[in-house]
């Protein structure tokens, strides 16, 4: 774990191969997805939720959710290997908002087995075989919520950023509504754009330039594709939550830092987008900004080279922000 304050010291040399980055068994032996009965749009090769088709611009397809699971273990061990960060003991109903694979709620439901635990997402890419104190449910977060009120002890999201919902302040006031009073609500979510503390980022790069156009393509659908922090906070406050707090964490991408647990987040950061940068971009870049397919792929070739140097000691910030409802 490397908070914001810490400098992550880098290993003398690189000894780390991206090829056998990962454990083999990384992923979930239970992701057994009965998706095929949604017609789910095609799109480049890939697929896209069909469930309020066009609102959310990231695949659905098994790449993307093997993204989505290594993308998990990168944030969880650059954030101290917890489930959240809100004062709970004994929760017992736990809402997991734009759940994803549902890797958090699986975890969290097993960890937590007198606790009922429910995910909602507009795609039904969650397994089947799954502990029986959890539940998935297709659903849309900007919609109103069906949800009785006070049915919570903590409502969370990870990494939904500013990619989907439509109205986070509407979001917020909709997680108050929904939990107990006493319970929390928490947003562990990143920038997206690296940085790095001794200078190393290229700064006539590739992945410059594809964070410069893929934050570009965010603007001309509306959307950032960032947390702001304060902004966050701020909506938070505006619902009625107290008791506001913000932790930042630094999340390596690439296997550089001295410190194991560190380097090992960064494994997983390193393969996440080396084989998710297409997914994450190819609608954005060729529908929104018009990229040929060929020049496309030529950056993405140049960025990916980019992604397996050593010598780039570069990070994405993490904000794990909580508040509480206050109590009657």
């Amino acid at each position: 774990m490397a908070e914001a304050d810490q400098i992550i010291e880098a290993s003398a040399a690189d000894d780390s191969d991206v090829d056998s980055a990962l454990p083999e068994d990384y992923g979930s032996s239970t992701r057994s997805v009965a998706s095929s009965i949604y017609d789910y749009e095609k799109s480049h090769g890939r697929t896209y939720h069909s469930f309020h088709s066009g609102k959310y611009m990231l695949p659905n397809d098994a790449e993307e959710l093997d993204r989505v699971d290594i993308a998990y273990h990168a944030i969880r061990l650059s954030i101290g290997n917890k489930h959240f960060y809100a004062p709970i003991k004994n929760p017992t109903s736990i809402l997991d908002v734009g759940t994803g694979t549902g890797v958090w709620a699986v975890d969290v439901a097993d960890d937590y087995p007198a606790a009922i635990v429910v995910g909602t997402d507009l795609s039904p890419t969650q397994p089947s075989m799954v502990p029986p104190n959890l539940r998935f449910e297709i659903a849309d977060a900007d919609e109103e919520w069906t949800f009785r009120p006070e049915s919570f002890d903590l409502i969370h999201t990870r990494a939904m950023n500013d990619l989907s919902l439509r109205d986070w302040a509407d979001y917020y006031r909709q997680a108050f509504r929904a939990l107990k009073p006493g319970g929390w609500a928490e947003a562990q979510e990143c920038c997206c754009r690296r940085q790095s503390d001794d200078d190393t980022i290229p700064k006539d790069g590739h992945m410059l330039l594809w964070e410069d156009e893929w934050e570009r393509a965010m603007k001309k659908i509306g959307k950032t594709g960032h947390c702001n922090p304060n902004l966050v906070m701020e909506q938070m406050e505006d619902a009625g939550f107290a008791n506001i707090t913000c932790k930042y964490f630094k999340a390596p991408l690439g296997p550089w830092p001295k410190n194991p647990t560190l380097k090992e987040a960064g494994r997983f950061a390193q393969v996440m987008m080396i084989e998710g940068l297409y997914g994450m971009s190819v609608k954005l870049f060729t529908d929104v900004l018009g990229w040929e397919m060929d020049k496309y792929e030529a950056l993405l070739a140049k960025a990916r080279e980019e992604l397996r140097r050593n010598d780039i000691h570069s990070y994405f910030m993490i904000y794990v922000i909580y508040a509480q409802k206050p109590e009657k």
